[in-house]
């Protein structure tokens, strides 16, 4: 009998790579997404995954060998993480205006975390689509699926993984205690940037978990997503599409006139992902927080962004997408 740690909704994003306007591959995508949202909770983290596809499972086999790595990129309130994976565009010094396209959802359904056989447990059951298609095998997303979960210690180096981590309190920092990995007996263990996690293929059909996922999620209501806005060919036919957004052009929720919740003037002059990465435009890659702040204060940035800018991290910083993590993290 399984013992659950969580439930929720699981959904998976890819983003294509920058200017990319023709997505026919995993040579065309730049990252992997997927974002839990769990039960009775007003959050949804957002993760990015290694080398941009699921550990294979081999269909038949109770375990395969296949592993990758997923770490935390932000956790927050659902609409930010929403926001997050909206369209972007910057201006870079030496590669003029950049376009980055909005994350394109590629499968929703219901997730659980449970424990079974000394290990954690993360499996989960797709709503859509009903099948895989291309850009679901593109990227290992199976029907449904089960993976071995661990939690990497932070204070520990592990060969492979991102440098970066989290800031755990010392109440988790302390189940480690010297071992490199352990089970997730907290979900807190799942909340905080840089968290990072070791996935490992064990089965593709649920009946092997003894474990029962039901309902049916609801990414765009849950994220705060205008569901008219966003491709929708790889959630209802599976088949691989580009981005079909401008930065900005996607319709904002509230009053329009002030510019709503996500886009328009409104969420430029925010501290929001979109708002930040309008204020850093002409910003010059790669570069460190100073770089950040003064870019921003030339093009007359909010002192609302100007403050989130000196809770940054001091670090190089390679990407927009490094910008938008740094923001989940000082959230």
């Amino acid at each position: 009998m399984a013992t659950y740690i969580e439930k929720g909704d699981i959904y998976f994003f890819y983003r294509p790579k920058v200017n990319v306007d023709k997505v026919q591959g995993l040579d065309d995508v730049q990252r992997l997404h997927v974002v839990l949202a769990p039960d009775d909770e007003d959050i949804a983290r957002l993760f990015v995954v290694g080398k941009k596809r699921m550990p294979e499972i081999l269909k038949g086999k109770q375990k395969s060998t296949a592993r990758e790595w997923m770490m935390n990129d932000m956790t927050g309130k659902p609409k930010e993480v929403g926001e997050a994976l909206a369209p972007l565009e910057y201006e870079t010094k030496t590669r003029g205006e950049q376009e980055q396209g909005e994350a394109i959802p590629v499968g929703e359904g219901r997730y659980a975390i449970f424990e079974r056989d000394s290990s954690t447990r993360l499996a989960y059951r797709l709503s859509s689509p009903d099948k895989p298609g291309k850009a679901q095998q593109e990227l290992g997303i199976l029907a449904e699926a089960s993976f071995i979960i661990s939690v990497r210690n932070p204070s520990l180096d592990v060969p492979g993984f991102p440098d970066s981590k989290p800031n755990y309190p010392k109440r988790l920092q302390d189940k480690f205690a010297d071992k490199r990995w352990i089970n997730i007996d907290d979900g807190k263990l799942l909340d905080y940037p840089s968290a990072q996690f070791l996935l490992i293929g064990a089965h593709d059909a649920l009946s092997e978990e003894d474990v029962t996922i039901s309902g049916k999620a609801k990414l765009f209501k849950t994220l705060g997503l205008n569901k008219r806005d966003w491709p929708t060919a790889v959630l209802e036919a599976g088949k691989l599409a580009e981005p079909q957004m401008k930065p900005g052009s996607h319709e904002p929720k509230g009053d329009r006139s002030k510019g709503g919740e996500r886009g328009g003037k409104a969420a430029r002059d925010t501290s929001s992902a979109a708002g930040i990465a309008q204020a850093l435009k002409g910003v010059d890659f790669p570069c460190g927080k100073a770089e950040l702040i003064k870019q921003a204060k030339a093009n007359h940035a909010t002192d609302e962004i100007i403050e989130v800018l000196n809770e940054f991290p001091r670090r190089q910083y390679q990407t927009m997408a490094d910008i938008q993590k740094a923001v989940g993290e000082v959230r």
